[in-house]
């Protein structure tokens, strides 16, 4: 490294934060481990859970740690990272004497794993807090933070443990992934980039295997997300609002690609609205859009259900029809914007 320890714990973003992790994770000292992400995982969570419980083991003195266990089904996405980057992924919840759940927004976001991890569990996230934790869980949570690999980053920085090659490329990853291929990234996640770089840190190695073109399913439900769109407008803020019932997020980000300053796509089943939520990043520098906080909070307090995410990009589930739950949607995007919302008439 070309950079003292001392340089590099200066790039901690949050050092008080970190240190709260640190010293909670110090507790676990001679325990078994078991790291876990949120349901279905994703790339940011699945490397910041393997470098983690690398940490746990080198750093803070855990006995054992299990792999990393995805509650529910992975997704084809994480499957094909994990592999590429020899990420063991143990499809069972192990027996431990106490779990990390790393990258979980909330409660729900656990699946099965709920209540078997309840009173002997601490998460770490870097999400907009929003559904309330029960008893029995330690949440330690920085919005600040981009991304979940960018806390343990700053973990490994603040207990001067270098990473080697492997776990640098997976760090970088998941802090690309999760800043929209660095697109919202800030200039300290940029700085991080180029530590994780020094640590040998080889995207380019697997970045052609990681990038793979959506299949027919996906396709078919990004070009029938664009059809059925229904288009309004807040000042010169375009929200798309659109029915599918998969890929809703692939959907979300092909409405942000084809112009809309605000993506809301969604489906009913039996009686729950699933909305999944992406805003460009030029409507969040213009107006502070936070669509957990303008959005989902007021939503769930009014109609129930539970949701979270980031200010840009963030997923609800409501017990309610689908077009109550959009109506109400818009009703909030337009306090938010500062004006009324109105639909775009086909020209």
């Amino acid at each position: 490294m070309t950079t003292g320890s001392g340089g590099l714990e200066a790039l901690i973003r949050s050092r008080a934060f970190v240190s709260s992790v640190s010293e909670r994770l110090s507790q676990l000292r001679g325990r078994k481990v078991s790291v876990l992400t949120h349901v279905g995982g994703d790339q940011d969570a699945i490397a910041a859970a393997f470098v983690l419980g690398n940490l746990l083991m080198d750093a803070y003195g855990a006995s054992a740690v299990e792999g990393v266990h995805v509650p529910g089904e992975v997704s084809d996405h994480s499957e094909r990272f994990a592999s590429a980057l020899s990420i063991p992924l143990i499809p069972s919840l192990p027996e431990a004497d106490h779990y990390v759940a790393v990258d979980v927004g909330s409660p729900a976001q656990l699946g099965e794993a709920l209540p078997a991890v309840s009173g002997r569990v601490t998460v770490i996230d870097h999400h907009q807090p929003g559904d309330r934790w029960p008893e029995g869980f330690e949440v330690l949570t920085a919005p600040e933070y981009k991304s979940s690999s960018e806390i343990v980053l700053d973990l490994s920085l603040l207990m001067a443990r270098p990473l080697d090659a492997r776990e640098a490329t997976a760090l970088f990853f998941g802090m690309y992934y999760d800043t929209v291929r660095l697109t919202v990234a800030d200039a300290l996640v940029l700085r991080k980039v180029g530590i994780l770089g020094e640590y040998g840190a080889e995207p380019s190695v697997h970045s052609e295997s990681l990038e793979v073109p959506p299949d027919y399913s996906e396709r078919v439900a990004r070009l029938k997300g664009l059809k059925r769109s229904s288009l309004f407008r807040a000042e010169n803020v375009i929200i798309a609002v659109t029915r599918v019932g998969a890929f809703r997020s692939s959907v979300a980000r092909t409405l942000i690609l084809a112009g809309a300053g605000i993506a809301v796509v969604g489906d009913e089943s039996n009686g729950v609205t699933d909305v999944v939520f992406r805003v460009s990043p030029e409507v969040i520098r213009t107006y502070s859009v936070n669509v957990v906080k303008d959005v989902i909070e007021p939503l769930t307090a009014k109609l129930g259900g539970q949701g979270g995410g980031h200010a840009a990009a963030a997923r609800v589930r409501v017990p309610a029809a689908f077009d109550e739950v959009v109506s109400r949607c818009l009703e909030l995007l337009g306090y938010a914007l500062g004006s009324h919302v109105r639909p775009i008439e086909d020209q």
